[in-house]
């Protein structure tokens, strides 16, 4: 593991920093120069991405916080340390979608265009900030006796499943489905409900690898968000608007 990536004279340089940083760079120069050949204007959607990177944070913060919140009442100063990790996906994914949705309609961008030329490169920035979860030795797997397991922090020498690789590999693969689909929706916004549906379904048996402590009856939190995710985007897809291509 290497969390931190290299030092500039006293100055570190975290790895999952970078490679959230590096997510992105990469998306937002995507949607632009999507957005570019929609004929949107691009110093909105600029905009709307650091609002979304904003609330994307303190949203991610804040459920882990309250996911993990016994461990940070008995540690309250542990709350402004993210070094070693604590952010969750689900919580930065609701309050990004939130602020987007708020300032789409706010800027009156056309929502379902904006949301489906996010969705790629969400999938893609998700498997690259895995890989900075990889190096930072966060979000590891349960034990295995496989070829491939992996320590999974650096204080801990047990061979794991590596399920950062794996959610990095789910990411690229997400990506590349959503790319080769972008052209066969039948309605605006159908091509991030289907980003939904995707990332719910690995979610939800990614989770069986997972070395997690969050449950909500027999499923992990992540499996019981997951699965509604997966049926509401499901449920959406098919029925709204019922075929017809709608120009938001």
């Amino acid at each position: 593991m290497y969390p931190v990536l290299f030092r500039i004279g006293g100055i570190s340089i975290y790895s999952y920093a970078v490679l959230l940083t590096l997510a992105f760079i990469i998306g937002t120069f995507g949607v632009s120069r999507g957005g570019k050949r929609a004929s949107l204007p691009v110093e909105k959607l600029l905009g709307m991405a650091m609002w979304i990177l904003v609330a994307s944070l303190v949203g991610a913060r804040l459920l882990f916080i309250l996911i993990e919140l016994p461990m940070y009442l008995a540690d309250p100063l542990s709350v402004f340390n993210v070094r070693s990790g604590g952010l969750s996906f689900h919580g930065g994914l609701i309050a990004g979608i939130a602020a987007g949705l708020w300032y789409t309609h706010r800027q009156r961008l056309p929502q379902g265009k904006v949301a489906d030329l996010v969705a790629p490169f969400l999938a893609f920035g998700y498997g690259i900030v895995r890989i900075g979860c990889l190096l930072n030795g966060c979000c590891f797997g349960i034990p295995a006796n496989l070829p491939w397991a992996l320590p999974g922090a650096t204080t801990d020498s047990t061979l794991r499943h590596p399920t950062q690789l794996y959610a990095f590999l789910a990411g690229m693969i997400i990506f590349a489905l959503l790319l080769w689909r972008k052209n066969k929706t039948r309605f605006n916004g159908q091509l991030f409900l289907e980003f939904i549906l995707f990332y719910s379904i690995y979610r939800f048996f990614i989770e069986y690898y997972r070395e997690v402590s969050a449950y909500a009856g027999i499923l992990t939190l992540g499996q019981s968000v997951s699965l509604i995710g997966a049926v509401g985007a499901y449920v959406v897809i098919r029925v709204w608007p019922l075929g017809r291509r709608n120009p938001a």
